[in-house]
């Protein structure tokens, strides 16, 4: 889920082992598109992190894992987490995704995620986490799927389309309810809301 380069290569390079490989960019992407046979790597690279996660959850998928580094992670996960999103699920993300190679390019990271899904398809440790989720699903609720469906807004401070949900970073102003694409666009705003008020489109 992204549109990095990072992505389209990890989809091209899963598109080479056979694999059903889709490239699904961050505002596209819906619990729907996914499920307990799938394996989701979000590199939406700060870019509505928050948002694309929850919905990734939801759809309870059979690896999920996150391209960012651990101190970005841990602030996704811990913003989820007040959210009141299951235990269970966050502590099942991978974070940062793929084999740990230390620094390395965009390519180098695609390689890392794709051989860290070899590794656990090969192991079956996929098989086991879908038997697991198989056995626990039917005692949780289910979040409704229409208070995720797409509206959208600008962000105020960096001007990218965000979706306008619950489970996205926003601040309320003057009557107003902002929001915003990662946690440093909301600073920025709550430090200065005048100086970027004005800056949306009627």
């Amino acid at each position: 889920v992204g549109g990095s380069p990072m992505a389209r290569m990890l989809a091209e390079m899963a598109a080479t082992l056979g694999w059903r490989a889709d490239l699904v960019d961050g505002k596209d992407f819906g619990p729907e598109d996914a499920d307990q046979h799938t394996m989701v790597v979000v590199a939406t690279q700060g870019h509505d992190d928050e948002a694309v996660m929850a919905r990734a959850i939801e759809a309870r998928p059979a690896y999920l894992g996150l391209v960012a580094s651990g101190r970005r992670g841990d602030a996704v996960l811990g913003y989820l987490a007040d959210r009141g999103l299951p235990k269970d699920q966050l502590d099942n993300v991978k974070v940062p995704a793929g084999l740990d190679l230390g620094r390395t390019t965009h390519t180098e990271i695609a390689v890392a995620i794709l051989a860290e899904l070899v590794q656990l398809r090969a192991s079956g440790a996929l098989a086991v986490r879908r038997a697991q989720d198989q056995q626990t699903l039917p005692q949780k609720t289910r979040q409704q799927k229409t208070a995720r469906q797409a509206r959208s807004a600008v962000d105020p401070v960096c001007g990218m389309t965000v979706t306008a949900a619950e489970e996205t970073l926003s601040l309320s102003h003057d009557g107003s309810t902002y929001y915003f694409c990662c946690a440093g666009c909301r600073q920025a705003f709550e430090s200065s809301p005048a100086a970027y008020v004005n800056r949306l489109p009627i």
